[in-house]
């Protein structure tokens, strides 16, 4: 049998117009997904972003996560100030119909002093009926073949454990790894967790958050730099800045002013906050952390030398204590060396993940050699 999806658009999407009597008309837009048990899929094409807008959103709320919704794919795939995302679909040869999207959204990329257009790769689902290998196989590879012959000189992604299994079977493997570093600024939820005494537990967590307090004074907040919370738009001094403390870091995306507000102040569903470090007016430096309920995350970093960094996160762990955050977390590359300053404020290392960093163009039968090239990327690297 078939299922449908109807949805109706927004105003700002054509959806709603007048007729000559100036009522409106609201047009149900109708997207069927497949959930049948279906053959083979054996046709990738390009999909026309605008054009199958919802159809798009359709599948990827259904197959995807709930959160794909209308406001993100219009912030992600279209008011990207890098360009409009690039969007592949696999179908069912002999229907058309599609089971399965893969998206790539573009970036500049420094590297070596020049810029590269490159690309982060993301919103990778298959309907579940055709989740063998074949179709994602098919999918994967026709994306990094197009963006190969289209001339973009990198590609990077964060893939879970099934897309893994697709990337090995391409012969890509994970060139590197983002750990996630901790740092425990209060112990009460872990208390609560081990003691079932309220009042006791109360008692413990008090000593321990002391201990925890006690531990971080030897941080020592620096009076080199002003540190504020930042919460105007970025201006065009973070352009100018960025690109003079990106060669320090390796390759790395361009983080312009456009780019800054786009990712983390204009985000439809999460709420970003900006620390900035300045000397007489100028800026040297800026931390960016997600924090929801009791745990925050580092999500990007960047400054004109490592002590400028370091006074951030310091000022980021003072912070989140006073709001009642539990952990602070930074996920970082695992052989950048900007890592030590993590490990010198205090982050042990927790879980990794796989990264796939991979220099295009790309065939099929060649394995890929990284040579020496070291990347930096944060979380707020990440498609969305």
């Amino acid at each position: 049998m078939w299922g449908e999806v109807s949805r109706y658009l927004q105003p700002a999407y054509g959806a709603v117009a007048r007729n000559s009597t100036s009522q409106d008309i609201r047009i149900c837009v109708t997207v069927k997904l497949n959930r049948s048990v279906p053959q083979m899929a054996n046709v990738v094409r390009f999909a026309d972003v605008n054009g199958e807008r919802a159809t798009l959103t359709a599948f990827l709320s259904t197959y995807l996560s709930p959160d794909a919704n209308d406001a993100r794919y219009e912030w992600l795939y279209r008011k990207n100030p890098e360009g409009m995302a690039r969007a592949w679909v696999a179908c069912e040869a002999e229907t058309g119909l599609i089971v399965g999207v893969a998206a790539a959204f573009p970036r500049r990329i420094y590297c070596r002093g020049t810029e590269v257009r490159g690309y982060v790769l993301g919103d990778f689902c298959i309907h579940p009926d055709y989740r063998s290998l074949g179709p994602a196989l098919a999918l994967q590879r026709s994306s990094l073949e197009d963006l190969s012959r289209e001339g973009a000189g990198f590609v990077f992604d964060f893939p879970s454990t099934s897309m893994l299994a697709i990337y090995k079977r391409l012969r890509i493997e994970p060139q590197e790894s983002t750990i996630r570093f901790a740092k425990p600024l209060r112990a009460d939820r872990e208390i609560q967790k081990r003691i079932p005494n309220k009042a006791a537990g109360r008692t413990l967590a008090v000593a321990a958050n002391a201990a925890l307090r006690l531990r971080d004074a030897g941080l020592g907040r620096s009076s080199a730099w002003t540190i504020t919370e930042e919460a105007a738009p970025c201006g065009e001094e973070f352009t100018l800045a960025t690109r003079r403390w990106a060669p320090r870091m390796g390759i790395c995306a361009c983080r312009s002013a456009d780019y800054l507000n786009w990712r983390f102040l204009q985000h439809p569903q999460r709420h970003y906050q900006f620390l900035t470090a300045r000397e007489d007016g100028r800026l040297c430096g800026y931390l960016i952390y997600h924090w929801a309920g009791e745990d925050a995350t580092v999500v990007d970093l960047l400054a004109e030398e490592d002590q400028v960094c370091k006074a951030l996160l310091v000022e980021t762990i003072a912070i989140m204590r006073r709001c009642g955050v539990n952990t602070l977390s930074a996920p970082f590359l695992r052989s950048h060396a900007g890592r030590e300053i993590l490990e010198d404020c205090g982050f042990q290392p927790r879980e990794s993940t796989p990264v796939i960093v991979l220099t295009l163009p790309w065939a099929a039968n060649h394995v890929v050699d990284q040579g020496d090239d070291h990347w930096y990327l944060m979380h707020g690297d990440r498609e969305s």
